[in-house]
């Protein structure tokens, strides 16, 4: 669809905040909110002749058809690339180009992606991250994309941008979607969560030769790691996810899976990586206590990954009883707090209709599953949106009936 630019009211009619605004405090910088005296809260619609951004991200009926991964959709980045002070806006494409807008100020772009450096046509990117991976200052550019990993373009500080993605570690053959970024343990670096989905989905290919053996369906040796037999459905498992860490100077280095980082609510050490269907992720501190917590949104049967960092870049599954529900297919995430009690909450969203009409002829991907009473060590997954609130203690109450958000489509 095309991409239009909303105005928010913060922005004041086109002035962007200077540096001169903020005020510098212990560990945090603060300015006052300039709020307008007249007109409502809310936004506007620029069309694409005011802002100068024409971009429409297109997929053919054709190659939806043939992959479903791709009808998933692309992301957008926004930093200011060039330090003027304006954030610049980078639109990720699935078919044809990726276009870098420059901010010109007053609301309108230029599109300078010829001149950037940055080369990402016919190529199926789907999520790109502004940030300065190597400490000069300069905000550099990843992109997420399927079958290729994640694509590195440093910036050279005068708005042009190298592709370093060999050197900097982060190439692989998966399904990459998104990136989110932190200094997980501590070290002054950005470290970076690479969310992994599938180049392809097996039902695309049309059938798949499952065998018979005393009555039970097998799967075959070649697909052995991708789908599994539960309860006689057969499922698919997803790519892993991976957490790299920065040397600081922008090479990333892989953190395995098995070697402890990564631990169950209980403190055992994973023996293989979860093969999850990942759409996006988000580091914050979940539990308050000042380190960079992660949660990671799953696709269809493979459930959310919630993440509690220890500051030193070991992570240990959150436990059950703190997170009771999430949802079944989880597509984005935001944190805020939201009643002033000075704890993150977050939203989840899926896909359930607004229209009950339309839910009834809605096919869920998944048979719902009788939970038995007195259970505790699960996390039930939902087919609607989840609005997750801080109680104060490290745990969440589950609120999204009642606050009138369960359903967003």
């Amino acid at each position: 669809m095309p991409v239009f630019l909303l105005l928010a009211a913060l922005l004041m009619g086109g002035r962007w905040v200077s540096a001169d605004d903020w005020q510098t405090g212990p560990h945090c910088r603060s300015r006052p909110l300039p709020v307008p005296k007249i007109g409502r809260t809310g936004f506007t619609l620029l069309p694409q002749d005011s802002t100068g951004i024409y971009f429409t991200n297109t997929l053919g009926e054709w190659e939806a058809e043939a992959n479903r991964v791709l009808p998933n959709g692309s992301g957008t980045a926004a930093g200011d690339f060039d330090g003027d002070g304006l954030p610049d806006l980078f639109i990720c494409g699935l078919q044809g180009r990726n276009v870098l807008y420059r901010n010109l100020g007053g609301l309108r772009f230029q599109d300078v992606t010829r001149e950037s450096g940055i080369q990402l046509t016919n190529l199926y990117c789907r999520g790109a991250n502004f940030a300065d991976v190597n400490g000069d200052g300069f905000l550099d550019l990843l992109v997420a994309v399927t079958g290729q990993g994640v694509r590195c373009f440093i910036n050279n500080g005068k708005g042009h941008f190298f592709d370093q993605t060999p050197a900097c570690g982060l190439a692989t053959p998966y399904g990459a979607t998104s990136i989110t970024m932190a200094d997980v343990d501590g070290n002054g670096t950005l470290d970076i969560y690479v969310v992994n989905y599938r180049t392809d989905d097996i039902r695309d290919r049309g059938e798949v030769d499952l065998k018979m053996n005393k009555g039970r369906l097998v799967v075959p040796p070649e697909l052995q790691g991708r789908l599994v037999v539960i309860n006689n459905h057969v499922l698919e498992y997803g790519d892993p996810s991976f957490l790299y860490l920065n040397d600081g100077q922008g090479h990333f280095s892989t953190v395995p899976w098995t070697n402890g980082v990564f631990v169950n609510d209980v403190g055992q050490p994973y023996g293989s990586p979860p093969l999850d269907w990942g759409l996006t992720a988000s580091f914050r501190d979940i539990n308050g206590d000042g380190y960079p917590d992660l949660y990671v949104c799953n696709d269809y049967w493979t459930p959310d990954r919630i993440w509690i960092n220890d500051g030193r870049g070991h992570f240990r599954a959150v436990d059950y009883l703190a997170v009771r529900n999430s949802c079944s297919h989880s597509m984005g995430i935001d944190f805020a707090d939201l009643n002033q009690s000075g704890h993150y909450d977050f939203f989840v969203t899926e896909m359930l209709a607004r229209d009950p009409a339309v839910r009834h002829r809605e096919m869920l991907t998944q048979d719902p599953v009788m939970l038995p009473v007195g259970a505790y060590r699960n996390r039930p997954q939902l087919t609607r949106n989840t609005l997750h609130v801080a109680r104060g203690d490290g745990t969440f109450s589950e609120l999204a009936n009642y606050a009138g958000l369960a359903a967003s489509d």
